[in-house]
């Protein structure tokens, strides 16, 4: 009887310990089964009872309540991608979507233009809480942003003058869009990445390209040529320039001269008027007569023969000279 005792008390006391580590072990698998780690740039929603309670975003190791609280983890530095005209897997396998990829310029071309839109979760609570559909709210915003851009550029400036600007406005709407419904994503960057007219026009747009490319060329040559024109006619114009100016202090200083000599002389004609006028006549005459041939009539009117003998001598001192 008393071996049964002993019996029944040990085997109780045996039960008791093995559901006492097969609680303790399911304890510890409970707590360990809610022990989670954070890396550098990860961070965890806390939802407690159905409803947001906190965000952690501290890297190391955390605990949340088991049964009442649930975790979302986002890494809120990855860099993620929306692309519009074609797909790529993750072995990057490309894959063309055609319905996408045709868009309407301002001035009513067509033309097809790959994009894409790298974003980031910025705002985990934002973004799991604002709307139900993220990626799809944010595809339809995307979508809309990229086609009223386009619209408002004609067709030289997508493909051409103005592509990086276009970047720019597309983010810089849809980030607006994405602040306006706040649904926690932050635009990093969009790329146009293959803008090309559709294939049913595209021999005629080569054409147009190559115009404007001949057009670019002759305005090229016509700057050379231009530039090569315009120092030498400067040069000249300067030179010309520097003459007039060297006459002109020429002539002054001539006019100068003259108001001098004229003003000596009129100090002398004020000091004695007909010795001053009967010298300056002398001194024309002394100019005038030599360059004159001269005649001589007397008081009947006859004419007296003139030998130019100064004409004589002069011709046969050359005639000397040779």
């Amino acid at each position: 009887m008393n071996n049964k005792k002993f019996n029944f008390s040990l085997g109780s006391k045996i039960l008791k310990r093995i559901i006492f580590i097969f609680i303790a072990i399911l304890v510890l698998l409970l707590i360990m089964s809610n022990i989670y780690t954070l890396k550098t740039g990860e961070e965890a929603v806390i939802i407690q009872l159905g409803k947001y309670h906190k965000t952690i975003n501290k890297p190391g190791l955390h605990f949340k309540i088991p049964f009442i609280q649930t975790k979302v983890i986002i890494n809120v530095n990855e860099i993620k991608r929306l692309e519009f005209g074609f797909r790529t897997d993750d072995g990057n396998q490309y894959k063309e979507i055609e319905e996408e990829l045709m868009l309407l310029t301002k001035d009513g071309a067509l033309i097809n233009a790959e994009t894409v839109f790298q974003y980031r979760i910025n705002n985990p609570e934002l973004y799991l809480f604002k709307v139900d559909d993220q990626l799809g709210t944010l595809k339809l915003m995307a979508e809309s942003v990229r086609r009223r851009v386009i619209a408002s550029y004609n067709i030289d400036e997508v493909m051409l003058t103005k592509k990086e600007q276009i970047q720019e406005e597309m983010k810089t709407e849809l980030q607006k869009l994405c602040d306006t419904y706040k649904i926690g994503i932050q635009i990093r960057a969009v790329q146009l990445q293959d803008v090309v007219p559709p294939k049913a026009v595209d021999a005629a747009f080569k054409e147009v390209i190559n115009a404007r490319e001949d057009k670019e060329s002759r305005i090229n040559q016509a700057k050379t040529v231009a530039n090569e024109i315009i120092p030498k006619a400067r040069g000249r114009a300067q030179q010309m320039i520097n003459e007039a100016e060297g006459y002109k202090q020429k002539r002054i200083s001539e006019a100068k001269g003259d108001v001098a000599s004229f003003l000596s002389i009129y100090e002398k004609y004020i000091q004695g008027k007909e010795v001053t006028r009967a010298r300056m006549y002398l001194e024309t005459m002394e100019e005038v007569l030599p360059k004159m041939e001269i005649y001589i009539v007397d008081k009947s009117g006859n004419t007296l023969k003139y030998i130019p003998l100064e004409r004589n001598i002069i011709n046969m001192d050359k005639k000397a000279g040779e």
